[in-house]
């Protein structure tokens, strides 16, 4: 009889249905953690990117902190951009799936040139790169510093704010100038 009335009691408080949240960043405790991380992307079958680090927390299940992460992000199959920074978030549920965030020393490497900041978002589904704060874009000698910054992942299309910059004709591609 008390054997059933154990059982009755563990099946009723298992059963109970519970409000899906976000957890409080301040307040959040880790379902899981993991020592070297690794994950990647793809949609219909292609590849869009990878993220790797050195460790990795996992909140319930709405998002994935990782350490140290290592982001390559690809477009057409090929490489467009390198990213690495101190902190990565990988958010996993709700309209911010599958975005990534990164912070602390963020630098980012294309074939198009060199990006610092220190936070960056990468939008999923828009396929673009957000800093919301100061960055800076490094071609060959010339620099180009600015806040909102909003590019494409190669950086050959780059949108800032309150620009400040110093360019040389030789870090430009002149052909498309023309």
């Amino acid at each position: 009889m008390w054997v059933s009335v154990c059982l009755i009691s563990l099946v009723s408080t298992g059963c109970k249905t519970t409000e899906r949240t976000t957890p409080d960043p301040t307040d959040a405790t880790p379902v899981q953690r993991l020592n070297q991380f690794s994950t990647q992307h793809t949609e219909a079958g292609i590849l869009k990117w990878t993220l790797v680090g050195d460790a990795a927390a996992s909140f319930h299940q709405d998002f994935v902190e990782v350490k140290n992460p290592t982001v390559e992000i690809f477009e057409d199959g090929r490489l467009a951009i390198r990213l690495t920074s101190k902190k990565g978030i990988h958010f996993l549920t709700g309209a911010d799936k599958d975005n990534l965030h990164l912070s602390g020393d963020v630098a980012g490497i294309s074939e198009n040139g060199k990006l610092y900041t220190e936070a960056l978002e990468w939008w999923n589904k828009s396929g673009r790169l957000y800093a919301p704060n100061q960055a800076t874009v490094v071609r060959g000698d010339s620099t180009w510093v600015g806040v909102k910054m909003q590019a494409n992942p190669t950086l050959e299309t780059v949108k800032m704010e309150k620009n400040q910059f110093r360019i040389y004709p030789k870090d430009e591609n002149t052909d498309e100038l023309e």
